[in-house]
């Protein structure tokens, strides 16, 4: 099921968006970056940090956890979203 929802929700400093789709949510953390996590575990508590994504010069970088210095880079955000997805 897609589900396509942008969702704000108060931070401690500023509000932050949410966008969740299929499994992931995607918490912007700047106006360039977002934290990447699987929402199928937050039924066993809080969800799993899978990746992150940074927005370049109209390239999107994929850093994935458990993955450190290992960089993909792709031409949409969509595109990145679904590099994490798997």
């Amino acid at each position: 099921m897609v589900v396509e929802r942008p969702v704000h929700v108060a931070g401690a400093m500023k509000t932050r968006a949410r966008l969740v789709r299929q499994a992931l949510e995607a918490t912007e953390i700047s106006s360039r970056e977002w934290r990447v996590s699987d929402t199928r575990s937050a039924e066993l508590g809080a969800p799993t940090v899978v990746g992150f994504i940074l927005q370049l010069d109209g390239m999107f970088e994929v850093t994935r956890i458990g993955r450190p210095g290992q960089r993909t880079y792709f031409r949409s955000f969509e595109a990145a979203l679904d590099a994490l997805r798997s």
